[in-house]
This record gives C-alpha cells, sequence and structure tokens, in this order.
C-alpha cells in the first residue's frame, strides 16, 4: 500500500516504468513502498487497498445493434476510454481496464479520507464525458432507446496489485462489489458500498466542493434482489477545472 517514505524510482525495471505509465497517475511508484514493488516485480503481485470504480453504460448492447456505422461507434467508445483514463490519472487514479461497455479504475489508499478526495472529482468529471459521448452515439444511431447512461458503483478494501505481461489490475472483494453496485445504479448515479460510503458521509463538506449529495438507500442488486444498503452521489455540473485531463472536453 501506499507510503509517505522517499522511494527511488531505480526499484522499477524498464517493463515495470512502461506498465505504470500505461495505467497509472504521473509518479505511480510513489504510491507504493519499494518492498511493495519489488514483491510486483519479483512475485507478479503486492497487496494493497485500493478502491474501485467500475462504470457501465447502459443499454449498450442495443447501442451497437442500432448503430449506424459500426466503426464510428468504436471510434466513439475509444476516445471515451482514453478520456475516462486520463480523467483517472488525473485523479491520482488507476486505469485498470476498458470492459467493452464500461471500465474498471481504482485508488491505492492508506486510509479511506483520502478516498473521498479524489474519487468524487473522478465521477463528477466522468459524467459529463459519457453524456458527450451519448450525444455522439445518437447521432449515429437508427433508433435510440429511453435510459441510456453511465452507471458507477464504488467499493474499496484489501487486493492485490497484480502484474500480468505488460498490463497491470488489480483483483479482490472490492471488484466484486463495486460491479455488483452498478448493477443497481440508475444511469447518472453512483453508488458507494455501504462501509466505504459512511466516509464519504462524514466528510460532507468535502463532497460539497465537489457539487455531490449523499443519501443511504436500499437497492435492489444481482446478488441481493431484495435489496442491500448503499449510499448514492448525486452530481451537480462539473467545474471548469475539474475537466482538465478530459480530452474529448471542449
Amino acid at each position: 500500500m501506499g507510503s509517505s517514505a522517499p522511494i527511488s524510482k531505480s526499484v522499477l525495471d524498464p517493463d515495470l516504468e512502461e506498465s505504470f505509465a500505461r495505467h497509472g497517475p504521473p509518479d505511480a511508484w510513489r504510491q507504493l513502498t519499494p518492498e511493495a514493488i519489488r514483491s510486483l516485480k519479483d512475485e507478479g503481485s503486492t497487496s494493497v487497498n485500493a478502491a474501485v470504480v467500475v462504470g457501465d453504460l447502459r443499454m449498450s448492447g442495443l447501442l451497437i445493434r442500432e448503430a449506424v456505422s459500426a466503426s464510428l461507434f468504436a471510434r466513439y467508445i475509444i476516445g471515451f476510454t482514453e478520456a475516462v483514463r486520463g480523467l483517472a490519472t488525473n485523479f491520482d487514479g488507476w486505469f485498470d481496464k476498458f470492459t467493452g461497455d464500461g471500465f474498471i479504475t481504482f485508488w491505492i489508499y492508506r486510509n479511506t479520507e483520502e478516498v473521498v478526495r479524489t474519487v468524487p472529482g473522478f465521477c463528477q468529471s466522468v459524467l459529463p464525458a459519457s453524456d458527450r459521448l451519448i450525444d455522439n452515439l445518437k447521432r449515429n444511431s437508427r433508433n435510440f432507446p429511453v435510459g441510456v447512461g453511465l452507471s458507477i458503483g464504488i467499493d474499496a478494501g484489501p487486493c492485490e496489485l497484480v502484474r500480468v505481461g505488460s498490463a497491470i489490475t488489480v483483483v479482490g472483494g472490492p471488484i466484486v462489489g463495486a460491479t455488483r453496485l452498478v448493477s443497481g445504479a440508475r444511469a447518472g448515479q453512483a453508488l458507494i458500498n455501504i462501509g466505504l460510503g459512511t466516509t464519504f458521509e462524514r466528510q460532507k463538506d468535502l463532497l460539497d466542493t465537489f457539487g455531490a449529495r449523499i443519501s443511504k438507500q436500499v437497492v435492489p442488486t444481482k446478488e441481493y434482489p431484495q435489496g442491500q444498503e448503499a449510499y448514492g452521489l448525486e452530481f451537480g455540473k462539473a467545474r471548469p477545472e475539474s475537466m482538465e485531463g478530459d480530452p474529448s472536453a471542449p
């Protein structure tokens, strides 16, 4: 997990440095101890605490079917994926992967209060980026269903940071939790696991700076169709400075 102690970049090998550059924020190696980096190099994985943010584009299957041009659809999705990558790293996060109709990003942290200073800003900025994607997809659609939009699920806890070839990915319970919550989130909404959500609720003043409102909710999910407790985040309009790192921004 992260450390405030000085770390020499010399602990990286060229391949790992390239992987960090592809997936992580500038100076991503500073978020890990030298021991963690050596474990990642030698064993292929290291233990971290991570907040996982999963995004899912609602109705994506129908959008692909209704696309006038498949190549134009792909171009718009690629542009959105690069926007997500830029926004995640701009807020000190890591871009894990594109999932075909969404994304997985994560934030390595020492304490959960750190997550409140970064993840809401990312969410606040990625939602308008998804709105621009949807506007582009509409222009490329024969028919356009109601309910299209980006849903977000957020969970946090112990994970393994794993090196697979040139890729850096994260595995663990928070991936499952965030994926479960994104299935219950409305388009344009972020749902947070109950444990992490209590930390967010204690930081309401900080959330106000992102134009975010938090409320406790009961939402049906795939594993808990009767409902599970979670916290919902709703956002106002993104501040101009929060759009830095989004190549799709005007």
